[in-house]
């Protein structure tokens, strides 16, 4: 239950700088991919070489490389996080869209399970149909796209928190067992 409300609460955020600094929030969430790039690999790399290892060589050569082009693209999105921004929102509304057939998804499952409102398809619905929109245009405005985008994930977020609320007080089901929110 706990990482589904920080899983809604980090959409929240994320829609919130969208909104409010549309300009400068696509730059910082590059940044912020950046280093969650280059972080985890530059201490896998340290690791790597610092402690005693058993493995083959060839793993070792492996593992490494796979760091190494992971710290070059980190680097690459924290210098550079321009040249991503077009791609990064097309990515967001990906991301957008499949988290609204998600939400769909989750909420028939549970029709069965517990009578559902017609209010909570709404959100999904406009989270598709958003989604749909910014990928179809998405190489417009930056700023423009990251407002929507920003709105819908926030209210995404909401919708996320609330389904999550309403359906783990619910009995524990099959549909549940199989379905994480």
């Amino acid at each position: 239950m706990l990482s589904k409300v920080v899983r809604s609460l980090a959409t929240m955020l994320i829609g919130v700088l969208l909104v409010f600094l549309p300009e400068n929030a696509v730059e910082l969430l590059i940044r912020v991919l950046g280093v969650a790039f280059l972080l985890p690999a530059l201490i896998s790399v340290v690791k790597l070489f610092t402690t005693r290892n058993d493995a083959k060589t060839f793993a070792k050569v492996a593992i490494s490389v796979i760091n190494i082009g992971c710290i070059a693209f980190g680097t690459w999105l924290l210098v550079s996080p321009k040249t991503f921004a077009e791609l990064f929102i097309l990515l967001l509304g990906v991301a957008l869209l499949f988290f609204g057939l998600f939400q769909l998804f989750v909420v028939f499952s549970k029709r069965s399970v517990k009578p559902m409102h017609w209010g909570f398809l709404i959100v999904p619905l406009l989270t598709v149909v958003t989604s749909v929109v910014v990928l179809a245009n998405p190489f417009e405005t930056v700023s423009v796209v990251s407002v929507v985008i920003g709105v819908c994930a926030f209210v995404t977020g909401c919708s996320d928190l609330v389904i999550s609320l309403v359906i783990g007080k619910s009995k524990s089901t099959d549909v549940e067992k199989t379905v994480d929110l």
